[in-house]
């Protein structure tokens, strides 16, 4: 059951959030810019979240945008065939 209160990729400001994350101009190997995005979101629980998002694979910023939007992606593109 999707929560609207958790940032995954199902979530309606998903594309959002990854176009804030987007802008940070290098990873520190933390999620600490994810952790300021999502804090800065009305409505989202920013630690549940970062939690979800390890559990997907993601333990850093560039990994969040990098990794688990484009494996969401894939699974979108592959699931609507």
């Amino acid at each position: 059951m999707r929560s609207d209160r958790i940032m995954t990729p199902e979530h309606p400001l998903w594309t959002e959030f990854i176009a804030r994350l987007s802008r940070i101009p290098a990873c520190a190997g933390t999620t600490v810019h994810a952790r300021a995005v999502l804090s800065m979101t009305p409505g989202i629980d920013a630690e549940e979240s970062l939690r979800a998002l390890a559990r997907m694979g993601a333990r850093c910023d560039c990994e969040i945008e990098h990794d688990i939007t484009p494996r969401f992606e894939d699974l979108m593109v592959g699931g609507a065939a």
